[in-house]
């Protein structure tokens, strides 16, 4: 069985009976490749692709001007990584599954 895939420039044959991975481009150059140096491409393709996907990224944690606080007079804090609890706690313990 043969798997195809073809592109505007490029096709993509793998045929499974001979374990042969063809790339044949619009001239009719041909580079035939077996089995583990297809696997070793393929790997090769995904190392630059996360290499390029990771390149540049930004940051998407930015701080928006129309959040509100919930407390009024309040500084926001985009990189806060701690909080304050202020509900006062009651100083005798209870039980696991008493409330609070």
């Amino acid at each position: 069985m043969k798997i195809k895939k073809e592109l505007k420039n490029i096709n993509f044959i793998y045929d499974e009976s001979s374990q042969k991975f063809n790339l044949i481009d619009h001239d009719g150059n041909k580079i035939e490749l077996n089995k583990i140096y297809a696997f070793a491409f393929t790997r090769f393709v995904v190392r630059m692709a996360q290499k390029n996907w990771l390149r540049d990224k930004k940051n998407v944690d930015k701080h928006e001007p129309n959040i509100i606080s919930l407390i009024e007079d309040e500084p926001i804090e985009p990189n806060q990584t701690t909080f304050q609890w202020t509900q006062e706690v009651s100083a005798t313990p209870c039980a696991s599954n008493e409330s609070v």
